[in-house]
């Protein structure tokens, strides 16, 4: 009779076989103690089920003692490497890390799909032609735009925002950092003379992706429009290789501040026309002032109408900073939005560009911020105060389309 091999043998060669470390016996008692649990438990049970019929045959140790190091042995690879289930399985052991890897990536490539990148689907820069009709206009009206605006350099032209599609059919690369960054005109610094007025003009057209949010013009002029100013900072830096850096600067600026309450008045939701005393033209449909939109009409001899609703005050602020000829900083302290009419007289006349007809003087017009304390009860106080500055460090003509 073959004689029997000792339970820890049969165990010892058995983990061998399977190149497996024996378990200390810190790991396998926890084991031990819940599988003869189970196996009591087992027992007790059929013994009480066959009790009545036919007498049990009693368990020799040894093989009670086999079944319960084969089930320590089984529970210990399990509690290692986790259930024998999965994909994951190199040549005949389960790699531990694959299906953690395999999660990782799965769960990147789905962020990836599901979150769209901050860049227009397709775009076209356009470099335009010095006798092109649009170049022309731009350097005729450029004396006139700086009287206006107080920039040599800034915003010409007028851009298109239809659903889908942002349209510039004119626009300098220094006015389109302006834009792009949100920034006022006189805060922009740096750059080859190339990128300025009377260098080179650009066409902009560009596909916006599936779900932009749908910007009016006005947003992105007023730098409200984040995702698309976005996409304009990362086509400025791929096709004009734009470097930029921000620094705060000491600078004198004028805090707009509340001088009497009371004097605004707040705004309906609604579109409103523009006050009776601003003129229409024969030929032209009465304008509508739409939320959050201006109105201005500035004569050659310095007479300003401003017509707004809905603004807030930083809104009015940026309005102002043209004619007040330095940094406006809203410190009213006001959320709310109000309907605005202000007639003010500029500090310099306007030199009059070709074929423009004049129109009546406004009546009663005053300084601005005569105009300012009287209409709005608002007042300027000169201050000074650290101004975000952004210099161009780097730019390169656009690469081909």
């Amino acid at each position: 009779m073959k004689r029997q091999e000792q339970p820890e043998v049969v165990l010892n060669r058995f983990f061998a076989e399977c190149g497996e470390a024996v378990p200390s016996q810190a790991e396998v008692e926890p084991v031990l103690d819940r599988v003869w649990e189970r196996l009591e438990w087992s027992a007790d049970e059929f013994v009480n089920a066959r009790e009545s019929a036919t007498p049990v045959r009693p368990f020799r140790f040894e093989w009670a003692a086999a079944i319960v190091l084969v089930a320590v042995f089984v529970s210990v690879l399990v509690w290692r490497h986790g259930p024998p289930f999965s994909d994951a399985v190199k040549t005949g052991r389960l790699d531990e890390h694959s299906m953690v890897k395999s999660s990782r990536r799965q769960a990147a490539e789905t962020l990836q799909l599901a979150v769209p990148q901050d860049v227009f689907e397709l775009v076209s820069v356009k470099l335009l032609s010095p006798s092109s009709d649009l170049v022309k206009t731009a350097n005729q009206f450029q004396p006139l735009q700086l009287a206006m605006t107080g920039c040599t350099d800034g915003y010409v032209g007028t851009g298109r925002l239809d659903p889908g599609r942002l349209t510039i059919p004119i626009i300098t690369v220094y006015s389109l950092v302006m834009i792009a960054y949100g920034q006022d005109c006189t805060l922009v610094e740096g750059g080859p003379s190339w990128v300025r007025a009377g260098g080179d003009y650009y066409e902009i057209q560009a596909l916006l992706p599936t779900g932009t949010p749908s910007y009016r013009a006005e947003d992105l002029l007023k730098g409200k429009a984040p995702r698309l100013q976005k996409m304009l900072q990362n086509l400025l830096a791929d096709r004009f290789r734009l470097v930029v850096k921000h620094e705060f600067r000491e600078m004198s600026v004028y805090a707009l501040t509340v001088a009497t309450r009371g004097k605004m008045k707040l705004s309906p939701d609604e579109t409103r026309p523009p006050p009776a005393s601003f003129p229409v033209f024969p030929g032209t449909p009465t304008p509508q002032v739409s939320r959050g939109q201006t109105l201005q009409l500035v004569q050659p001899s310095g007479e300003v109408q401003l017509s707004g609703h809905a603004l807030s005050i930083a809104d009015l602020a940026k309005e102002l900073r043209s004619h007040a000829g330095r940094i406006v900083v809203d410190k009213t302290g006001l959320s709310e939005v109000f309907d605005v009419d202000l007639t003010f007289l500029r500090e310099t006349a306007l030199s009059p560009p070709p074929s423009t007809q004049s129109i009546p003087p406004l009546p009663g017009a005053t300084s601005l911020r005569s105009a300012l304390e009287e209409q709005l009860g608002l007042k300027l106080e000169s201050v000074k105060m650290p101004i975000e500055v952004l210099i161009i460090e780097s730019v390169a003509r656009p690469t081909e389309n």
